[in-house]
């Protein structure tokens, strides 16, 4: 139960209907916890928060019109008495760092039960930061190895297709040009393009476009 008495207010953000429909029966039970809303997309899940005023907003990082870290911090701007637990099968320590980064109060995985879904939801509710347990090992080594990348480490944690978009942009193509060589649709390109630069935690391509050569020369 929230503060005042009444069942803590959740909206679902995920892509699939699955998903969100196995969700909603994991927590259907739950007296403490209702579920207000659930959005397939991030622009959905953005609007659906200023609207109904959750106070946990369950949010995966792969959404398909732009990345999940950037929803959560349009929605904390927004919002920011909401807390936003991320629920994703991403399990890379870079991830969680990027997911406090946009104001994430909890990060857990999809593989866990119900009981522990419901517990993280109270506890990110209360103010708390959840952390999946399996992932702790992982961001302890992060914060050791210190959080400062060099540019070759910082674009290899891309994908290898995020890797050749970046280095199509460093030639000075356009959206559609990289589209047209890498046989993907112009719109695919652009949400590429917001995933790595939520990624390397830049905002031009021009900043891209650098990070890449500077990568290049390190290899030399």
């Amino acid at each position: 139960m929230s503060e005042s008495g009444k069942p803590i207010r959740v909206l679902l953000v995920d892509d699939s209907p699955l998903i969100r429909l196995g969700l909603q029966a994991a927590l259907e039970d739950r007296a403490d916890i209702a579920i207000v809303g659930e959005a397939g997309t991030a622009a959905a899940g953005v609007a659906l928060a200023q609207k109904l005023r959750p106070d946990v907003v369950l949010l995966d990082l792969r959404l398909p019109d732009k990345p999940g870290f950037t929803a959560c911090r349009e929605i904390t701007k927004l919002l920011p008495a909401a807390r936003v637990l991320i629920l994703t099968s991403a399990t890379d320590e870079r991830n969680v760092q990027q997911a406090i980064t946009a104001g994430a109060f909890g990060y857990l995985l999809k593989d866990n039960d119900g009981a522990t879904l419901a517990a993280a939801i109270l506890q990110v509710a209360s103010g708390r930061s959840v952390l999946d347990p399996t992932l702790a090992d992982q961001v302890i080594r992060m914060v050791k190895r210190g959080p400062e990348l060099s540019a070759v480490d910082k674009i290899r944690s891309l994908s290898l297709q995020e890797q050749r978009v970046v280095a199509l942009l460093t030639e000075g193509k356009t959206n559609k040009e990289i589209g047209d060589e890498l046989g993907l649709t112009e719109k695919t390109v652009k949400n590429y393009l917001a995933t790595i630069f939520d990624k390397l935690v830049i905002s031009r391509r021009a900043q891209a476009a650098a990070l890449y050569t500077e990568a290049q020369r390190e290899i030399r």
